[in-house]
């Protein structure tokens, strides 16, 4: 019965953690929030280690997506700032915005780099294979009858 759940305890942890996240955004500061994250994203490696459910690819994507929801709380909480006059104006921050930006590059290349690393050996192997399979269809050695008679066509 536990080992059908592990993988739902697993992801019902991470999301109750964001959902947490998010409250401590709107109620709290934007350093706790962040301490929290950090806190999730160890409590969610620990246990998928602990359940046996731990594998590379959804760490990778757990960070990324961990730092893209960071990255865009730091841009809309540092790097935007509303004017009270005159009444809608907005002000941006470029340092912050910067900062933003670069949190949200490094955390999206893992993710680029996992889904263009595809082993090339194995796909030139296959090529190789398949061009020996279609010269052996498209020929067949000749016999010695073959060649004492000249019945044969060389390639």
């Amino acid at each position: 019965m536990f080992d059908k759940h592990k993988h739902n305890i697993i992801l019902f942890e991470i999301i109750l953690g964001y959902i947490v996240y998010f409250f401590l955004i709107t109620q709290s500061s934007f350093s706790l929030a962040v301490i929290w994250m950090m806190f999730v994203v160890y409590a969610w490696l620990l246990s998928s280690l602990y359940l046996k459910e731990y594998t590379f690819n959804s760490f990778l994507y757990i960070i990324s997506i961990s730092g893209v929801i960071l990255s865009i709380s730091f841009f809309f909480i540092k790097g935007i700032e509303e004017l009270p006059f005159p009444e809608g104006a907005l002000m941006f921050h470029s340092e912050e915005i910067a900062k933003a930006l670069f949190i949200f590059f490094i955390c999206t290349i893992p993710i680029v780099l996992s889904k263009n690393n595809k082993p090339k050996a194995v796909i030139n192997h296959d090529r190789i294979i398949n061009k020996i399979n279609i010269k052996k269809e498209k020929w067949e050695e000749a016999t010695e009858d073959d060649i004492r008679s000249g019945n044969y066509e060389p390639l």
